[in-house]
C-alpha cells in the first residue's frame, strides 16, 4: 500500500475570489447606470414630446372653436366689443330664404337650409338679417340689414304662410321647406322677398383664467342670451395668448372701440398655448406658439 495523495474528483479548480467578485459588481453596476440614463433620457424625450402635442392640440382646439362663428361675421357691424382678451361679435347660426309675410304682414317666413341642430339648440337668438334690396339709386347691393329684436322666431314645419312661389309649400319643388321655416317679426321688406337671410346672435370669447387648470388661462366662449353662460372650451394658455385686430387702413391693434369697430375686417389669434404638465428636469411646462388670423368673409362691396 503507497502513501499516493488523494485528489478530488474535481482536479485543481478553484472558486471566484472576492476581488474578482467585487470587480465584476462594479463592472455591472456602471453598464446600470449608464442604462438607466440612457431609459431615463428616453422616457423624458418621449414625455416632452407628448407635452409639446399637448399644447399644440390646445392651439388647434381653440382654432377651431372661434372658426365657425367669426368666418360669417359681417364686415360692417359684425364685430361689437374688441380688446386685448376678448371680443363679442354677431353671428349667424342659421341661414335661409326669405319667403314673404305672414297674411297680417306682421312678421316674415324664413324657410331654413341645412343647419348644425346642437348649433341651432343653443340659443341666444338676438335678430335676423336679411339681403337689402331697396337701396335708392343700386340695382342690387350684397349687404344685410340687421334687425335686433328680442321677439323669439316661431318654429315652423312648413312654410303655410308663404303663399308665393317658389316658396308656396304645395308648389315646394326644390323641398326647400324640409329643413322647417322660422317666422320672425317685424316683417322684412317685400322687396328683399326669395333674398338671403339669416337668424344671429351674440357670440363672446374671452381668455380670463381657467377654472379646470389652476394657475393658467382658458379659452371662454360664451352665447348672449343663451342658457348655459361662460363655457370654458379648452385649456391651459400662456400669458402671452391675446386677440389683435385688422382695420381697413391696413394697421392691427390691440383693442378697437367706437365708430371704428366698423373699420375691423379680421382677428389675429395669438394661441400660445402650454401643456397642463411640466416634464420633470424642465422648469416650466412645454409651450406651442400659434398666431393665425381669420377675416370676415361677408364684406361690403364697393
Amino acid at each position: 500500500m503507497t502513501n499516493a495523495k488523494m485528489r478530488s474528483p474535481r482536479g485543481d479548480r478553484r472558486g471566484f475570489t472576492l476581488i474578482e467578485i467585487m470587480m465584476a459588481l462594479f463592472i455591472l453596476g456602471i453598464v446600470a447606470v449608464a442604462f438607466t440614463k440612457v431609459v431615463r433620457s428616453q422616457v423624458r424625450f418621449a414625455d416632452r414630446q407628448a407635452s409639446a402635442k399637448d399644447a399644440r392640440d390646445i392651439s388647434r382646439s381653440g382654432l377651431n372653436a372661434l372658426l365657425t362663428d367669426i368666418r360669417m361675421v359681417d364686415a360692417d357691424s359684425g364685430i361689437v366689443m374688441a380688446t386685448r382678451d376678448s371680443f363679442t361679435v354677431l353671428a349667424p347660426y342659421a341661414e335661409g330664404i326669405v319667403c314673404g309675410s305672414n297674411g297680417a304682414n306682421t312678421g316674415s317666413v324664413i324657410a331654413l337650409l341645412p343647419y348644425d341642430s346642437l348649433t341651432y339648440a343653443e340659443g341666444g337668438y338676438s335678430g335676423y338679417a336679411y339681403i337689402d334690396t331697396t337701396t335708392t339709386g343700386v340695382a342690387y347691393q350684397q349687404r344685410y340689414q340687421y334687425v335686433k329684436n328680442s321677439y323669439t322666431p316661431v318654429k315652423l314645419d312648413s312654410a303655410p304662410t308663404a303663399t308665393s312661389a317658389p316658396c308656396r309649400t304645395s308648389t315646394d319643388t326644390v323641398s326647400i321647406f324640409k329643413q322647417g321655416a322660422v317666422l320672425v317679426q317685424p316683417a322684412i321688406p317685400v322687396q328683399s322677398r326669395y333674398q338671403a337671410a339669416m337668424l344671429v346672435r351674440y357670440v363672446t370669447y374671452s381668455f380670463k383664467p381657467s377654472a379646470t387648470i389652476p394657475g393658467a388661462r382658458g379659452l371662454y366662449r360664451r352665447v348672449v342670451n343663451g342658457p348655459h353662460g361662460d363655457e370654458e372650451l379648452v385649456a391651459p394658455f400662456d400669458t402671452g395668448a391675446q386677440f389683435r385686430y385688422y382695420l381697413t387702413d391696413g394697421t392691427k391693434q390691440s383693442s378697437v372701440t367706437g365708430a371704428s369697430l366698423n373699420q375691423i375686417r379680421g382677428i389675429e389669434l395669438q394661441l400660445d398655448a402650454k401643456s397642463d404638465r411640466t416634464v420633470p428636469g424642465s422648469a416650466k411646462p412645454p409651450t406651442a406658439p400659434m398666431k393665425t388670423a381669420i377675416f370676415f368673409k361677408n364684406r361690403p362691396l364697393k
